[in-house]
């Protein structure tokens, strides 16, 4: 199956407001990129791009896949 941006993300954050991020292509570098460049983020939200729909909740710190 091609994978082509197909995720759009919400980060959550302790005591700052959530951040999103449309065009997400693999989930575990985008991980990566948070905690790099947010390494305080708990958990996020992951969403089909182009349906909008809810796919999964990934938390910091637990093994995110590359697709799902």
């Amino acid at each position: 199956m091609a994978h082509d941006n197909d995720y759009s993300v919400i980060a959550f954050f302790p005591m700052e407001k959530p951040k999103s991020w449309e065009f997400v292509h693999k989930l575990n570098g985008f991980a990566d990129f948070l905690n790099r460049e947010h390494p305080d983020w708990k958990y996020m939200n992951v969403y089909d791009r182009r349906s909008t729909k809810f796919l999964k909740r990934l938390y910091k710190g637990n093994s995110i896949p590359e697709f799902l």
